[in-house]
C-alpha cells in the first residue's frame, strides 16, 4: 500500500510541476526530502532484519524429540519435534535447520542427503514449541545400510 502512495505522490508532483511552472523548485526539494526519507526507511529496515538474525545464537535454541517419517512423496519426508528458547530475553520467530540423512554400516556412515529449511514458529523466551516441517530432498541414493539422521540449527531470528 505504501508504495502505491508514493508513486501516485510522485506522480501528482511531476503533473503540477509540467502545469504550474511557479512551484518547480518547491516540487524539487520535496522530491529530494521525499527520496532521502525513503532511503532511510529502506536502510533502517535493512539494519533491523541483520539484528533479527544476531540477537540470539544458534546455541541457545535447542532441538529435541525429533523424529522423521515418510511424506507424500518418495523424495520428502516429514520432520517433526520440539524447539526450546533458552534466551532470556528475546522471542524467537525463525529458525533455519538443516537435516542430514547418513548412509550407516556398522561404524562408517557416508551423508547421502543433507537440506536446509526454515520453522517459522514464534517462541517466547524460556519456552518451547512443538513443530512439524515436511523438507523436500531432491536427490537420496538408495539407503543400503541403515539411515541415520542429524540435525543442526543454522540460524535464529528473533525480535
Amino acid at each position: 500500500m505504501l508504495p502505491i502512495a508514493i508513486i501516485l505522490l510522485i506522480l501528482i508532483m511531476i503533473f503540477m510541476a509540467t502545469y504550474l511552472p511557479k512551484l518547480r523548485r518547491v516540487l524539487g526539494m520535496i522530491l529530494i526530502v521525499l527520496f532521502g526519507a525513503i532511503g532511510f526507511i529502506i536502510w533502517q529496515d535493512t539494519q533491523e532484519r541483520e539484528l533479527e538474525f544476531q540477537r540470539i545464537s544458534p546455541s541457545q535454541a535447542e532441538l529435541s524429540h525429533m523424529e522423521v517419517r515418510p511424506g507424500l512423496n518418495s523424495r520428502s519426508f516429514v520432520l517433526t519435534g520440539r524447539l526450546e528458547n533458552s534466551a532470556q530475553i528475546f522471542t524467537i520467530i525463525a529458525v533455519t535447520i538443516q537435516a542430514t540423512i547418513e548412509d550407516c554400516h556398522m561404524t562408517e556412515c557416508e551423508i547421502v542427503g543433507q537440506e536446509a529449511a526454515e520453522i517459522s514458529l514464534e517462541i517466547p523466551p524460556n519456552q518451547a514449541r512443538d513443530f512439524s516441517l515436511t523438507m523436500p530432498f531432491p536427490t537420496i541414493p538408495k539407503i543400503t545400510g541403515e539411515a541415520r539422521w542429524r540435525y543442526a540449527i543454522l540460524k535464529v531470528r528473533a525480535r
